[in-house]
């Protein structure tokens, strides 16, 4: 089936900010004008024009800092850079609140990550990062279409355990699509660990894991591919119609002859990017 590409809006993050009112004008410099703010803020904050409302980041789930890094000094199974990323967090436990301190240029990412993975999220960035906090979310909010449902090769039944969290952050991290279950989803491939096929002794090296999950789908059964980047993470969604493609770049750095690969035939996609208002594709067949 031929399919339109596209990019849509979600549900756009929210804003954590525990400084004094006397902060305002470096909010407004950012487009920011709705916050979460500790409760003893929010009628400084109301009084100050600002849409506040009471926010306890202890009270909700915990995400990381989005980042990659560098382990030059690190002996390791792989050179590649290690990504600390959330979507695979996310896919787990879609339904909660999460929080997330994000400083610097990582605010704009942590912003991306959760509308990108459809989740109900709080970024808490500093000073540095809010210029670039508040472009991605005027960004966010300029793109259209309507929610469409994950796409996936993989079914992962999730029994709760440390290990399959491992399993699940490697398959994300190696951007093998997966959808988190309690049963088999076919005609996706299942993965369980205590299984036959994935035994508890091998669980114990989830690298081994996430590799034998690729060479029993294959790579020509995926859904879709990246070449040309260790950093960029993405996400599929799509109803047999429309498709929608999330790329996330975890590194500061632009990215030079980065190719997708999507399985399918799709009509020339509507590309947005972050940063570049005149964005095309280089190449499409």
């Amino acid at each position: 089936m031929t399919a339109g590409l596209l990019l849509a809006a979600a549900l756009l993050p929210g804003v954590y900010w525990d400084r004094g009112a006397d902060t305002a004008p470096a909010l407004r410099d950012a487009g920011i004008s709705s916050l979460h703010v500790p409760a003893v803020r929010v009628a400084e904050w109301r009084a100050a024009g600002f849409n506040a409302q009471a926010f306890d980041p202890a009270a909700h789930a915990r995400a990381v800092t989005p980042r990659v890094e560098y382990r030059l000094s690190v002996a390791s199974a792989t050179r590649a850079p290690w990504v600390d990323a959330n979507g695979w967090r996310y896919a787990r436990e879609p339904q909660r609140t999460w929080f997330c301190e994000a400083p610097g240029f990582a605010a704009a990412l942590a912003a991306a990550e959760a509308f990108a993975w459809r989740v109900e999220a709080v970024i808490q960035p500093d000073a540095a990062g809010l210029p670039a906090l508040g472009r991605m979310l005027a960004f966010l909010r300029r793109l259209e279409g309507p929610a469409l449902p994950a796409m996936a090769n993989i079914a992962v039944i999730d029994d709760g355990s440390t290990a399959t969290a491992e399993v699940l952050n490697l398959l994300a991290r190696r951007n093998l699509l997966f959808r988190v279950s309690k049963a088999p989803v076919p005609p996706l491939l299942t993965v369980r660990l205590g299984s036959p096929d994935y035994p508890l002794d091998e669980a114990a090296d989830p690298h081994a894991v996430a590799a034998k999950v690729r060479q029993r789908l294959t790579d020509e059964k995926r859904l879709a591919r990246i070449f040309g980047s260790e950093v960029v993470i993405l996400r599929l969604e799509g109803d047999g119609r429309r498709a929608r493609l999330h790329l996330l770049n975890y590194s500061e750095r632009a990215l030079r002859g980065l190719r997708v690969r999507l399985l399918g035939e799709y009509r020339e996609p509507k590309l947005s990017v972050f940063g570049a208002d005149d964005a095309a594709p280089l190449d499409l067949v």
